[in-house]
């Protein structure tokens, strides 16, 4: 073979080393603590160095199977530069022959690395750029084969390896694939440590121990959690089966045995217990274990966790307390439609027992009238929407309907159904009552009080003979009241006929503008009255807009609106009437410049005889029926009513209608 010639190593030229040589670098490197030092990054800069010193060579790198079909570069050391260099990537799919090189041969000693069959594929893109003419690449094996490549590289001129320097790298190949063991055990420790300091933080957060006891004696081995969750100290307490029976609540001791013998049989050993802490303070545990048995020995072991389950049982206990002791209706159902849990008051209410209200579905509880509304609601609460406020009417054992109000809610995670419910067929018969008398009484006084209008307008004429000044203001006096009075009796009439769905609409498609104008129009002689102005203004085209409504109740609604405005703002001050079109919405606005509307009557203020002040009311006049009336008008005709107000600065209410195209 023919002699190596000197190399060139960045700027030094020096004769090859020789076999002897070569091995005594190889024993120092061996000998050295930094190929097994705990930063494995320090152990492949080491290596590169130490390869490149000892051969002369310009590149020295370390690379590693990342994936089957993909080497990454740990360490790339470059003499002349002293530098380290690492995260380059080769892809079988780029250098398809070198890849199949290195699974066929250790060794790959190209002298010539543009030409090298194994090498050439590098030529373009990778040697010619580098300037690099020689190759020597060795392969790292481990036990699960091939892993990685160590590659030298010779920049400055070619050169021929000698048979000592191939034999040199390929011991440093071992060296390397020493080293990546190490490398991987030290990630796997790293790894096992880290997951032990997580299952110790599980631990303490969750409060889980974990023991193992020999069954064929009396022997018991705990974790350091079980210690604290048993209320004992390692230092001076040495646990065994004896000593954790006598800790168990005497009423738990035989269901903990059953258990045992559950998991003797093939079961698991699953119990919720209590245990007695020394200081005689109680505490809930969970157990889970197995029972194992090996077949080459004679001894038992039940190997398993402890949980502290203290404070969920006190929630539960606290939880069932509450289930049991309210008076309203409380149960769960599951998505078969049967109850899984109800309450005393449910069983009180209904007359069922427990068993029985558990042993059906609940649809057969249900009025037939109302089956269909309540499947349409469970199937909405199946979608994971929440219901609130919905009625039917459940048969009572005896036969007769309660009505109840129900709201419920869906959990994912179980399936189950968790609802509430309240009685309130007493309510709804005291409001049937209180109609049916508001009716009765406002018709009774429908008649009396027309004849008392015609009689009061007859006098006030002057058919009867000219009337004394005094006589004419009580008579006037008079008739102001009996008109009030006949106003609050429609708008009572009226609300009832609303809430019992008997209020006829006629209802079709109307300009809207012209109907404001004439509302308008019909409360200007109230406003000069109070001498406030009404200033109706509308957007540019308005006078096309159509709502479908009745004309009649949209006026009635207006008339509220408007003069509650008027009632409310100062003298000489205006209140302004905007028409306003939102998408396909119209929008009439009524803005005052009173006082506007306390933050505590806000949500109050659509609701029957409700006023802010009645001391004010009484001054100002006013039933409190008006804005409750507007309110059922206007969702009857597919509309929304709402407000904006701020304290001392006045207060605008709006109406809101589909517009049709």
């Amino acid at each position: 073979m023919t002699q190596p010639s000197a190399v060139s190593a960045g700027n030094t030229t020096a004769a090859p080393r020789q076999g002897r040589q070569l091995l005594a670098l190889q024993t120092k490197i061996l000998a050295s603590p930094l190929l097994f030092a705990s930063d494995t990054h320090q152990a492949w800069r080491f290596l590169t160095e130490q390869i490149s010193h000892a051969l002369y060579a310009d590149r020295v790198s370390v690379w590693l199977f990342s994936a089957a079909d993909a080497l990454q570069c740990i360490d790339l050391f470059e003499y002349q530069h002293k530098s380290h260099l690492n995260g380059f990537c080769l892809q079988r799919s780029s250098y398809p022959k070198y890849f199949q090189a290195l699974s066929q041969d250790v060794l790959i000693a190209a002298s010539d690395a543009a030409s090298h069959p194994a090498t050439a594929e590098f030529n373009d893109g990778y040697l010619q750029s580098a300037g690099i003419h020689s190759m020597l690449d060795a392969v790292i094996q481990s036990e699960q084969g091939l892993c990685g490549v160590i590659c030298i590289e010779q920049v400055t001129a070619p050169r021929q390896w000698s048979v000592d320097e191939q034999h040199f790298v390929t011991a440093m190949a071992s060296v390397a694939s020493t080293v990546h063991t190490f490398s991987q055990h030290l990630a796997l420790q790293r790894d096992y440590q880290v997951l032990l300091e997580r299952q110790e933080m599980a631990s303490r957060h969750a409060r889980i121990g974990f023991w193992e006891a020999n069954m064929n004696s009396d022997e018991l081995w705990w974790s350091p959690m079980v210690y604290d969750i048993f209320g004992v100290s390692p230092a001076n307490f040495s646990p065994s089966r004896t000593s954790f029976y006598q800790q168990l609540h005497p009423e738990d001791r035989s269901l903990v045995r059953q258990s045992e013998a559950l998991a003797e049989a093939g079961g698991e050993h699953n119990v919720m217990h209590r245990i007695i802490l020394p200081d005689g303070s109680i505490r809930w545990v969970h157990e889970v274990a197995k029972w194992t048995s090996p077949a080459t020995s004679t001894t038992a072991r039940l190997i398993g966790s402890v949980q502290d389950v203290t404070a969920q049982q006190q929630l539960r206990c606290e939880l069932q307390q509450f289930f049991t002791l309210s008076r309203d209706v409380l149960c769960i159902a599951n998505d078969q439609n049967y109850f899984e849990r109800v309450n005393a008051a449910f069983c009180r209410i209904s007359g069922y027992s427990e068993a029985e209200l558990l042993s059906r579905p609940f649809t057969d509880f249900i009025h037939p009238a109302d089956l269909l509304p309540t499947e349409d609601v469970v199937t909405e609460i199946s979608q994971g929407k929440a219901a609130s406020g919905f009625i039917n009417r459940y048969r009572h054992k005896d036969g007769h309907y309660l009505t109840l109000q129900w709201s419920s809610i869906r959990d994912p995670a179980t399936c189950k159904v968790y609802a509430s419910a309240q009685d309130i067929t007493e309510r709804q018969q005291l409001e049937q009552l209180k109609r049916e008398f508001v009716s009765t009484v406002s018709h009774e006084l429908r008649t009396p009080l027309t004849s008392i209008n015609a009689a009061l307008a007859l006098v006030s004429s002057g058919v009867l003979g000219e009337l004394p000044t005094q006589v004419q203001q009580m008579l006037l006096l008079a008739t102001n009241n009996c008109q009030r009075l006949s106003s609050l009796i429609n708008d009572l009439l009226d609300i009832e006929k609303l809430s019992a769905g008997m209020m006829q609409f006629v209802v079709q498609p109307e300009l809207v503008l012209a109907l404001v104008e004439q509302c308008v129009a019909d409360n200007h002689h109230y406003g000069h009255q109070r001498a406030v102005t009404l200033q109706l203004s509308a957007e540019a085209g308005a006078e096309l807009w159509q709502i479908q409504i009745d004309k009649l109740r949209f006026a009635q609604i207006m008339a509220n609106l408007i003069s509650n405005a008027v009632k409310f703002s100062p003298p000489q001050s205006t209140v302004h009437i905007l028409l306003q079109r939102q998408q396909q919405r119209l929008q009439i606005l009524v803005q005052d410049q009173g006082p506007g509307i306390p933050e505590d009557f806000k949500p109050l203020i659509f609701q029957r005889f409700s006023q802010a002040d009645s001391s004010d009311a009484r001054q100002k006049g006013g039933t409190g029926l008006g804005l409750a009336l507007s309110k059922q008008l206007t969702e009857s005709m597919q509309g929304t009513i709402g407000f904006d107000s701020v304290p001392g600065q006045g207060a605008s209410f709006y109406v809101q209608f589909p517009l049709l195209p």
